[in-house]
C-alpha cells in the first residue's frame, strides 16, 4: 500500500478563511490562559471595543487603581456626584468607578472609546478681551502659547492670578476655533467673580489644563437634541459650531435660564440655525411679557419640538445643573430614547 497523501489546505475556503482556520486553536488557547492568568483583575471594555485590564488596588477605588496601574479614564469631580466616571455592569446598572471600591473579577462597560481620553496637557494663555453676556455671565475670550487639543463639549481647568486653586468650564468655541471662548456664572463673592469685576485686564497670563470629560460630540447620523441650562449652554455651542453643515441630520436645542435677563449667546444660536437645519427653542422661569420664550424651565419647552422626532432614533445631549439634567433625562426615557443614547453633564458652578 502507498503512503497516503498529506493533507493539504481546503482549497475551497478562501486564503482568510485558511489562515484564521490555521490560528483559531492558537488563539483559543491564549484566550483562556489570558482569562486564567487574569481573573483577578478588572476588566473594563470601551464603546470602540478596546479593553483594559488592571489589578485591584487593596481599600482603593476602580478608578484609583486603574490610574496607579497607569492607566487614563475620564473623571471630574471624583466625589460620586457628576457622574462622569459612569460605567455599567452586566445588568446595565450604573457604577461609578470613583467611589466604587476596587474588586477582583469586575467586568464593566464604558460609554466611550478609549482614545478619546488623553493625559491632560498645561498650556499658557492670555486674556484678549472679557464682557458681560448677560447679566450674569461673563464672556472671556483667550489665545494659547500652543494649540490644545480637544473634542467639541470637553472642559478644562484654569487658573487666573490671585487663585489659589483650579475653576473648570466647558470651551464654547470648536476645537477649530482661532480664539478661546469661556462662558462663566457671576457669583457675587466666587473667586473667578471677583477676578473679572475687580481685578482682570486684558493680556492678564493664566495656565490652561485639560481637555476634561466625556461629554463630547458623537460623529453619528441622527437626529439630535440639545438642552442647556444656563452657562451649560457653553459646551453645547462649542458641538453645534463644530458641525458640518452640508453633513448634519435634523437638530434641536432648548436653551433654559432662570431669568430673561440672564439670557445669552441668543445671537450666536440665531446665526448657528441659518447655517444648520437647527431649531431653536428658549426658556425663562422668570420672563416679562416681551419674552418671546416659554416660561417654564426647558423641560417644558420638549413637546414643542417640532424638527425631529423624540423618540429611540434620536440622541440627547443635556448641561447644566442637576436638577434640570435629571429631569430632562428622565423626560426624555419616559419618550423612549436610549439611555444609551443620552450623554450629559450636570454643572458644578466654579465662581
Amino acid at each position: 500500500m502507498g503512503r497516503r497523501p498529506e493533507r493539504g489546505p481546503d482549497r475551497s475556503l478562501s486564503s482568510r478563511q485558511q489562515r484564521r482556520q490555521h490560528r483559531r486553536p492558537f488563539n483559543r488557547l491564549r484566550v483562556r490562559r489570558f482569562l486564567m492568568e487574569n481573573q483577578d483583575h478588572i476588566h473594563l471594555t470601551f464603546s470602540d471595543g478596546e479593553v483594559m485590564h488592571f489589578a485591584p488596588v487593596d481599600g482603593q477605588s476602580i478608578l484609583v487603581s486603574a490610574e496607579k496601574a497607569g492607566n487614563v479614564l475620564a473623571s471630574n469631580c471624583r466625589e460620586g456626584t457628576c457622574r462622569t466616571c459612569m460605567a455599567r455592569d452586566a445588568n446595565g446598572g450604573e457604577v461609578l468607578l470613583c467611589i466604587t471600591p476596587a474588586q477582583p473579577g469586575m467586568a464593566l462597560t464604558l460609554p466611550y472609546q478609549r482614545t478619546d481620553v488623553t493625559p491632560p496637557s498645561l498650556r499658557r494663555a492670555r486674556i484678549n478681551t472679557f464682557s458681560r453676556a448677560s447679566r450674569s455671565v461673563w464672556e472671556i475670550r483667550y489665545r494659547l502659547q500652543f494649540p490644545l487639543p480637544f473634542l467639541p463639549g470637553q472642559y478644562v481647568e484654569v487658573i487666573f492670578p490671585g487663585m489659589a486653586s483650579p475653576r473648570r468650564f466647558s470651551m464654547a468655541n470648536p476645537p477649530s476655533g482661532k480664539e478661546q471662548v469661556l462662558h462663566v456664572r457671576d457669583l457675587p463673592g466666587g473667586a473667578m467673580s471677583t477676578y473679572l469685576n475687580e481685578r482682570a485686564r486684558p493680556e492678564d497670563a493664566f495656565t490652561v489644563r485639560g481637555p476634561f470629560g466625556v461629554f463630547y460630540l458623537r460623529a453619528t447620523a441622527r437626529p439630535k437634541l440639545f438642552v442647556a441650562g444656563g452657562t451649560g449652554l457653553a459646551p453645547i455651542v462649542s458641538m453645534l459650531s463644530s458641525i458640518d453643515p452640508a453633513t448634519t441630520p435634523p437638530l434641536a436645542v432648548i436653551a433654559g435660564f432662570a431669568d430673561a435677563e440672564d439670557a445669552y449667546a441668543l445671537e450666536t444660536l440665531r446665526k448657528l440655525a441659518e447655517t444648520l437645519p437647527l431649531e431653536v427653542a428658549l426658556a425663562a422661569d422668570k420672563a416679562t411679557d416681551a419674552w418671546e420664550g416659554f416660561v417654564g424651565n426647558p423641560i417644558a419647552a420638549l413637546d414643542a419640538v417640532r424638527t425631529i422626532p423624540l423618540d429611540s432614533g434620536t440622541e440627547a445631549y443635556l448641561c447644566g445643573p442637576p436638577g434640570m439634567v435629571n429631569a430632562a433625562r428622565s423626560a426624555l426615557l419616559a419618550r423612549n430614547l436610549e439611555a444609551s443614547s443620552i450623554f450629559n453633564e450636570e454643572f458644578v458652578h466654579s465662581a
